[in-house]
């Protein structure tokens, strides 16, 4: 009964796909280059813990292991040494703000697996080896269920099966699989269960038997994995919560066996189905095709998910998914070709930017020169995004069209000089004045600016404005933008704390400021006053 159930669902999800006439729209968007990572690598994790954007373990140049740690903080990257390299090891950030590592190559070249096991405290920078794996693994995946034990399976080149960590120095061995798998899924269901299925096996073969494997309970088969497999993946998120839209309920991306069409699927505990868009999953940009190359990231506030890819101009696509809308409508950012950008590693930050940190050089494309870029795109400030021009014109037409403005504004210019001369102040600019002073008295009596999701639209409904009016008056009496226009309050707060409270946490300084993210607040901060934190302070 249970397979025909199955069978049941996967044709009713086939004939409910929508009819996808249209094709998704396409927008340009500008990614900001932050600081360099002191050492390129690839094979690594990359999590916000603490506050700080935290790279862990992986290989540098030439293929070789680097056991190190990397953390973002005032500005710039700091390295932490680790008791032993992981790379393409395991990892998990803990409900505890801990990093539990685990597994890696034992040699240079990815050659081997290991046992080792240690904990990382970003709270003072510290890494612990405490402790074994039951196997030893390469290339695994892991996920802390609401018991507080750590579900773990995948490997390469050697045996696969589930484990489980409960605290002690010594993994524990729970069962075999019936697919061994690299990197799989691990998706949390009711009922204490776990689910695990993925793309290629612990040889790198694609897998095509449909089987989905279980923690509680034995393997069952998909029948939407008979044409359609989980989409091959660079690197599988450490975080299932990641893919997440629901209470037992994820997204993933699906590949067409036969047609290599992307799609993208759902399963809800252990139903798997097709996931309604309102147009076909783009497969390419104005100019060139795309490889989509990661797991789905949900940002549950804004109820969007990505799907991150680069085409063959290497430009950065991140695919927009509206998932509480059926059929979904998607969108596809695009910025400009980011040479040697890594997409091996990225994650959602607080904000709802994604931040993305090392991985495969885009040009080489080879474990033996990663990149060390990092980049932040922000899809949680939807101020910076923009329609991209989806047509050409010719050059001497944008030098026409440059002449023709300038010799306006010149004119203007020039009239406006002779109205000054003769007749009072514009009312316009008494009211932009009337509206800046209103704005200021906002900013100083109800200190909006300390909410991090303040937003142009929250301040113009407060002072019964138009948006548009509103960010044009910044602008125009500041030169700031809305966003520069807060933060320089938030940036005041900030030197508030620092003076007032000796000693506090750069952390709670950023929060308690109103910023998303110690990255923000830091480049903020350095904006306003051209110094990092502790720099303002020592010299106060």
């Amino acid at each position: 009964m249970l397979p025909l159930l199955y069978l049941l669902l996967s044709i009713s999800a086939s004939a409910a796909e929508p009819a996808q006439k249209t094709d998704c729209p396409q927008r340009k968007i500008v990614a900001e280059r932050l600081p360099d990572l002191n050492i390129p690598r690839c094979g690594h994790s990359l999590y916000i813990a603490d506050g700080q954007p935290t790279v862990t373990g992986g290989h540098t140049s030439g293929f070789v292991l680097t056991p190190t740690i990397e953390y973002f903080s005032e500005g710039q990257w700091h390295i932490v040494p680790t008791v032993y390299p992981h790379d393409a090891g395991g990892s998990v950030l803990l409900k505890s703000g801990k990093i539990l590592l685990f597994g890696s190559h034992e040699k240079n070249l990815g050659i081997g697996q290991t046992f080792e096991v240690e904990m990382y405290d970003p709270t003072n920078h510290a890494c612990d080896g405490f402790g074994c794996l039951y196997r030893k693994r390469v290339m695994p995946s892991a996920i802390e269920m609401d018991s507080g034990k750590v579900i773990v399976a995948g490997n390469w080149y050697h045996d696969d099966g589930i484990e489980m960590y409960s605290g002690e120095s010594q993994f524990t061995f729970v069962k075999e699989v019936a697919q061994q798998r690299a990197h799989p899924y691990l998706l949390p269901i009711s009922g204490g269960d776990v689910l695990i299925f993925g793309d290629h096996d612990i040889h790198g073969n694609t897998i095509t038997s449909p089987l989905v494997d279980r923690l509680r309970g034995d393997a069952f088969s998909v029948p939407l994995f008979e044409q359609w497999r989980p989409h091959s993946l660079d690197v599988i998120s450490p975080h299932a919560a990641e893919c997440q839209i629901a209470p037992n309920t994820y997204l993933f991306p699906i590949t067409n066996r036969q047609t290599g069409e992307v799609s993208i699927a759902q399963v809800n505990d252990t139903i798997f189905s097709f996931f309604p868009t309102t147009t076909p999953i783009p497969v390419k940009t104005q100019w060139d095709s795309i490889s989509y190359r990661t797991p789905i990231f949900t940002d549950q506030q804004t109820k969007r998910a990505y799907l991150a890819g680069v085409d063959k101009g290497l430009r950065l696509c991140i695919l927009s998914i509206e998932y509480d809308k059926s059929p979904a409508p998607l969108t596809l950012y695009y910025t400009d070709p980011i040479p040697h950008l890594g997409l091996n590693q990225m994650v959602l930050t607080p904000s709802g930017n994604l931040l993305i940190a090392g991985g495969v050089n885009g040009i080489d494309n080879n474990n033996f020169s990663p990149s060390n870029q990092v980049w932040l795109v922000p899809l949680g400030d939807k101020e910076e995004y923009h329609t991209a021009a989806t047509t050409t014109f010719p050059w001497w037409a944008f030098v026409v069209g440059c002449l023709v403005v300038l010799g306006g504004f010149l004119w203007l210019h020039r009239r406006k000089l002779r109205i000054i001369v003769t007749h009072p102040r514009q009312t316009d600019e008494e009211e932009d004045e009337k509206l800046m002073q209103q704005l200021r008295l906002l900013m100083e009596n109800e200190k909006p600016y300390l909410k991090s999701d303040f937003r142009v639209t929250d301040a113009a409904r407060l002072l019964n404005v138009n948006r548009s009016r509103l960010s044009a008056c910044i602008n125009a009496k500041t030169g700031d933008t809305f966003n520069q226009y807060i933060n320089s309050f938030r940036v005041e707060y900030a030197k508030q704390l620092l003076i007032s409270q000796p000693g506090i946490k750069m952390a709670t300084v950023c929060a308690e400021s109103g910023f998303n993210n110690e990255t923000s607040f830091f480049r903020a901060f350095k904006a306003h006053t051209g110094k990092t934190p502790r720099e303002w302070i020592a010299n106060e």
